[in-house]
């Protein structure tokens, strides 16, 4: 809860829905944007599975729904920037830090024309 509330307050995304376990939130800038905040984070683990213990990170326009169209898939609210995480085991306040370091990092990727 408190890395989505976080995440939903911080400029550069937006928490989707509750919050519990597992929550996804859109990073503006769409793809680029959201491999850098990917690359950028030093705790959670990019991977395509939801399960295990650590913290899971992935972006379903390029993993669980990359064999759907992109007209589907924004049809269905699933978007180029979109990140999907599953929560782990790890302490709260690190993984907020990680996630906030890692959204000011992708950050880059925006300009007030659009992507650089």
């Amino acid at each position: 809860m408190a890395m989505a509330e976080a995440l939903s307050e911080h400029p550069q995304g937006n928490a989707k829905g509750g919050y519990g376990g597992v929550f996804s939130f859109e990073l503006k800038g769409g793809q680029p944007t959201a491999d850098a905040f990917q690359a950028a984070l030093k705790i959670g683990f990019v991977a395509p599975s939801l399960g295990g213990v650590e913290t899971l990170v992935t972006r379903p326009a390029g993993t669980s729904h990359k064999g759907v169209s992109p007209e589907q898939r924004e049809s269905i609210g699933i978007k180029e920037g979109l990140i999907r995480v599953a929560v782990g085991i790890e302490d709260t306040e690190d993984l907020v830090r990680d996630m906030l370091q890692a959204a000011d990092q992708s950050s880059y990727c925006i300009s007030s024309n659009g992507i650089k």
